[in-house]
């Protein structure tokens, strides 16, 4: 558990600033995620080459931890990569990774290049590019065999030789065992659906930095964004038992061997926004220590829109809008969920904050004695945390002895600590009795999150529309909202608000080095209907072909589904025209 303690001044650790990025789901929407994640590296590079920054080099910011979900999966895969070994290719706002792949690189038109071998039953759009990119992006690098190319050159913004974790969450539709034991015999076993991959990405191990490492982090990125329906499902290997160990949990149903093939769907329909499993790797990067210099960035393009709630009443609740507003519901509340934690969190974490003051005055105003909080503290430790035992918090990843405890405790509250160093057995008393509050509070395993988000609304963006696919309608709708996702990273990276103790900033960041186009704020919102009449023609043509190949297949060729295509065909004609 961390400290936001307001008593004193903390002491200079000297540790640069830690950054976990966040990004959710988008579909379409990945144009504004590519703009924001352009922006805040553009601005940590130009920070960290900064004279101020290298004059105090605890100023510096390091980012160490990606996920993503969905789209923001794929994203987080290809951006950790990039990052530690390929950095010089971030040339310039329209010359970057990101930019070359959610701009310039994904369209309708290559969507709805369906191949004879894409079965329409399977996917209604081409499965195959989301491989290609995919595949050309992250195993492209090691096409000429070993030393791969480029050379490793790493980004401004990483850490140069040290680790890097990167995770993506995953809708298993196969499911993963777990059982616990329950009174008085017998288990209650349950499956998982919810799923992740994550790594460990060490630039000073050779191993990482070939195709054996990063193919399964490929298929991953095509399975975590393999948006229900319009994608085909993938199939990828993990393992449990050996090396990686994808399920470590003591309460997995064991594998008749360690490596097993699962089905997976797009991660967003459980998790898409997985600060969760942010929070997760941070805690396996940093071990609960320097939590006085981590925070988070959480980047999304569905912030709610002003107004009213949605208006769903008992009249309007047939089956076909009922499934439609119990499917929001489910990814709405999925989305959100780990939001709520992490608040929950902070707010008991506040709580411990007041008690660390209150008791630090007690002890230095003499209305607390030492002798006997020493005492006290000790007892309740033996009887929460007993010496010689790893104990495991409720979301820990590990389990962790008393005296890693007590040095975490001194770690995160050393402002205190270095203020009661002049009082004898002061320091010890007020770490134990802390270690004891957070054991019976159950906040072991669990860290104040410093959260910073930039979001846009829908009606900001111009490819929001039909689920966020609109996007792919026209690429112009995609440089709008990657210059939306530009502008609202330069709002919150030269907001003052990052200026104050404890925070980010001030982040050293001159935008005028790279200029942003005029925003066509028209575009804004757009609707399909506002679309080109030839876009939405060839669209329309193109979907009534794979309608009509959906049915022919269902009916495997069966002549007497003549009748039946052409009847939906035509319903699919007729559904776009009245949307347009």
């Amino acid at each position: 558990m961390t400290t936001n303690s307001q008593l004193m001044t903390p002491v200079n650790q000297s540790k640069p600033k830690r950054l976990a990025i966040t990004i959710a789901g988008a579909v379409s929407l990945g144009s504004y995620e590519a703009g924001v994640l352009y922006e805040v590296l553009e601005a940590i590079r130009q920070h960290n080459a900064d004279e101020r920054t290298k004059a105090n080099p605890e100023n510096r910011i390091i980012v160490d931890v990606l996920t993503g979900a969905s789209a923001g999966g794929m994203t987080s895969i290809i951006l950790a990569q990039k990052l530690l070994y390929e950095g010089p290719t971030f040339k310039g706002p329209c010359d970057n990774p990101l930019y070359n792949i959610w701009i310039a690189g994904i369209d309708i038109e290559a969507l709805q290049a369906t191949k004879a071998h894409e079965p329409a039953l399977i996917s209604l759009f081409s499965s195959d590019l989301i491989e290609r990119i995919s595949n050309e992006t992250l195993l492209g690098r090691y096409s000429s065999g070993f030393p791969p190319s480029p050379p490793a050159i790493p980004h401004p913004s990483v850490d140069e030789g040290k680790p890097l974790r990167v995770g993506v969450a995953l809708s298993n539709l196969n499911g993963v065992d777990y059982g616990y034991q329950v009174q008085p015999q017998g288990v209650f076993e349950y499956r998982a659906y919810a799923d992740q991959m994550t790594r460990e990405i060490n630039p000073l191990d050779a191993t990482c930095d070939t195709r054996l490492f990063w193919t399964p982090l490929h298929e991953a990125a095509v399975a975590c964004g393999a948006f229900p329906f319009a994608f085909r499902p993938k199939e990828v290997d993990r393992n449990a038992g050996s090396e990686p160990n994808d399920y470590p949990s003591e309460t997995l149903t064991r594998w008749p061997t360690d490596t097993r093939r699962f089905t997976y769907t797009d991660g967003g329909v459980l998790q898409n926004q997985p600060l969760g499993l942010a929070k997760k790797l941070v805690d396996l990067q940093d071990e609960h220590f320097a939590q006085e210099c981590r925070y988070y960035l959480f980047v999304s393009p569905y912030a709610k829109d002003d107004g009213p709630p949605n208006d769903f009443k008992t009249k309007d609740a047939h089956y076909i809008r009922m499934m439609a507003r119990l499917a929001t519901v489910v990814i709405g509340q999925a989305g959100f969920r780990d939001w709520i934690t992490a608040e929950d969190i902070n707010d008991r974490i506040r709580l411990m904050d007041e008690r660390a003051d209150g008791l630090v005055r007690g002890i230095l105003e003499g209305t607390v004695a030492v002798e006997p909080l020493q005492a006290t503290a000790r007892s309740i430790l033996d009887l929460l945390f007993p010496p010689g035992v790893a104990l495991l918090s409720p979301g820990a990843n590990v389990p962790e002895m008393r005296e890693v405890a007590q040095e975490r405790i001194a770690d995160q509250y050393h402002s205190e600590m270095e203020y009661l160093k002049d009082l004898p057995g002061a320091g010890d008393a007020f770490r134990d009795s802390m270690l004891a509050f957070e054991a019976a509070a159950g906040l072991g395993a669990r860290d104040k999150m410093r959260i910073y988000g930039i979001t846009a609304t829908t009606s900001e963006l111009a490819g929001a529309g039909l689920q966020a696919f609109l996007g792919f309608f026209d690429r112009t709708f995609r440089e709008h909202d990657y210059d939306v996702g530009r502008k609202k990273a330069r709002e919150v990276l030269l907001s003052s608000a990052l200026n104050g103790k404890g925070e980010l900033g001030p982040i050293y960041f001159d935008p005028s080095l790279n200029p942003l186009r005029p925003i066509n704020d028209e575009l804004s919102g757009i609707a399909y209907k506002q679309v080109s009449p030839q876009i939405r023609r060839c669209f329309k043509k193109a979907l009534q072909r794979r309608v009509g190949q959906m049915v022919m297949e269902w009916g495997r060729g069966n002549i007497l589904f003549l009748p039946i295509k052409w009847i939906i065909v035509l319903g699919v004609g007729c559904f776009l025209d009245w949307v347009n």
